[in-house]
């Protein structure tokens, strides 16, 4: 991917994921064992939030949120399935972003974001193996 492909992907993934966690909340939030992975959204959403000011700053590119109508997912074990796919995508998107990236400080906040995707897919694999032992 180019840079600019890499940014697109890289943005849009964070306003998507901030659309989608919004979305199942609502609706698991107060579904059966849903409390936890409620938790994790809302604190997914508060970072990436904080996280698109911050790339707009890196890459001097619009991120003004625009809200996506995005269906919720079919269940909490699907819910967690795709934040940990979206997790996984992102990781690798950042850090293909900290290879292309020029400026040391760049590549630091790239290395930063694409450890925190990572330990985000851990967490979020660890909810869904705890919903599969209840």
């Amino acid at each position: 991917m180019t840079l600019k492909e890499l940014i697109r992907a890289a943005i849009s993934g964070e306003m998507e994921d901030i659309s989608a966690c919004k979305v199942d909340i609502v609706a698991f939030g107060a579904a059966p064992g849903g409390q936890k992975p409620a938790e994790l959204y809302e604190k997914l959403i508060e970072e990436k939030r904080t996280r698109l000011l911050d790339l707009g700053r890196i890459f001097k590119e619009g991120t003004g949120f625009r809200q996506r109508a995005i269906p919720h997912a079919r269940s909490l074990e699907a819910s967690l399935r795709a934040r940990a796919a979206r997790a996984g995508a992102a990781a690798v998107v950042y850090a293909d972003l900290m290879k292309v990236m020029n400026k040391p400080e760049f590549k630091a906040v790239m290395k930063a974001l694409s450890e925190r995707e990572r330990a985000v897919y851990a967490e979020v694999k660890a909810m869904q193996a705890e919903l599969k032992k209840d």
